[in-house]
């Protein structure tokens, strides 16, 4: 039941009962016979029972938002806990790899003098090949501005901060604490290099100043909790700033996909309205309380609203429980965007067709290699348009 409906029950009957007791004494005033202690008890029968409808409904949206509150958070630690899983066995396979190479070492020999030893590319900072086209580059050296293509853009130089979900997450790139997605066994996004915003970040120049994307996280949830995941958290906002104080030149925001599949109140869109701090449920109202954090806390920055890639049931668009479509939350987020005057970089057109969503995603969400390097050139080219 919608929570605003549940708030008249209450006024509506008592005033219903206040007039009828009213009536009745009217009568009697005016000498008819009455039955005024039945009709009394009647009414206040009514009366308790809608009392008590609203108390157990009120009481059934509370569990409801807590169980769903518990299920959220026992989800993204179970992703954590796994992350440190992978970390684990990567390591421990590194370091088997790494003592494999010192005894092939010993038993070669130590490099002939008119050998030049080759470079140690530390293994967090191995270099890779960025797939659109092809040119060596390094996640770390990306992200501090220091590597980009080898063409001058008006964006070079300047610093991106980026809020998102689990699409926008990699591992060792997102603050300490935060679900991550990327990498994932079943997905061909192996480095950072080959994730879209790292490919933004390579074609623009730009460097990364947060990249505050938080797997499973929706606009929904509380707004104010210190630990809430949600985007239209005071948390999630004011992480985007750097560690050293850095405001972001350049604001992504990619949110809402979580809030579709978890079928959240789409809600209606009147024009601009002031949000208060409470938990949201309602995606438009979270979203715009969202925007309206951003534009005050970074009033500066240049914010971009991201619309959503499709999501799939065979080669249709899928519906949510609540009857709507990506389309729908995409709509919505156009006409927010729109009534602060905040650019729109439409992903939901970059090229990814819904029957072709098992070719670019590895589960019908999550974009595999192919897939974020049509994301990446997509925003690329819409970014360099506006800059």
């Amino acid at each position: 039941m919608n929570r605003n409906k549940k708030r008249y029950i209450l006024p509506i009957v008592f005033c219903t009962a206040a007039l009828f007791v009213f009536d009745v004494n009217a009568d009697a005033a005016a000498g008819v016979p009455q039955a005024d202690s039945v009709q009394s008890e009647a009414a206040g029968d009514i009366w308790q029972q809608q009392a008590e409808l609203a108390a157990a409904n009120e009481e059934a949206y509370r569990k409801a938002q807590e169980q769903y509150a518990a299920e959220l958070a026992a989800y993204q630690q179970a992703l954590l806990e796994q992350q440190a899983r992978e970390k684990k066995e990567d390591q421990a396979q590194q370091n088997l790899a790494e003592a494999e190479n010192v005894k092939t070492e010993e038993t070669d020999g130590a490099a002939s003098p008119t050998e030049a030893a080759p470079a140690v590319i530390p293994p967090a900072q191995s270099l890779q090949t960025l797939p659109q086209n092809g040119t060596i580059a390094n996640g770390r050296l990306i992200a501090a501005g220091l590597l980009s293509a080898p063409v001058e853009t008006p964006l070079k130089g300047k610093s991106i901060s980026i809020l998102g979900d689990s699409i926008s997450t990699y591992q060792g790139y997102i603050p300490s604490g935060y679900a991550c997605f990327y990498p994932e066994t079943q997905n061909d996004v192996k480095d950072v290099t080959q994730t879209w915003w790292m490919q933004v970040l390579y074609n623009t120049g730009m460097r990364l100043a947060v990249n505050g994307s938080y797997s499973a996280s929706a606009v929904c949830g509380d707004s104010q909790a210190e630990d809430s995941s949600a985007g239209c958290s005071t948390r999630r906002i004011n992480e985007l700033m750097g560690t050293d104080g850095t405001v972001p030149d350049v604001i992504l925001v990619y949110m809402g996909a979580n809030d579709f599949f978890r079928s959240m109140e789409l809600g209606k869109f009147n024009g601009m309205t002031g949000r208060g701090e409470k938990y949201y449920t309602n995606f438009t109202e979270g979203y715009e309380l969202m925007i309206q954090k951003l534009l005050r806390t970074y009033p500066a920055s240049r914010i971009y609203c991201m619309t959503l890639i499709e999501a799939n049931s065979g080669d249709h668009p899928r519906i949510n429980e609540k009857g709507n479509t990506i389309a729908d939350f995409n709509q919505r987020i156009k006409e927010i965007a729109a009534a602060y005057g905040l650019p729109v970089i439409d992903v939901h057109n970059c090229g990814m067709e819904v029957y072709e969503l098992n070719h670019y995603t590895s589960d019908g969400t999550h974009p595999n290699k192919e897939g974020a390097a049509k994301m990446a050139n997509y925003v690329t080219a819409m970014l360099l348009q506006t800059a």
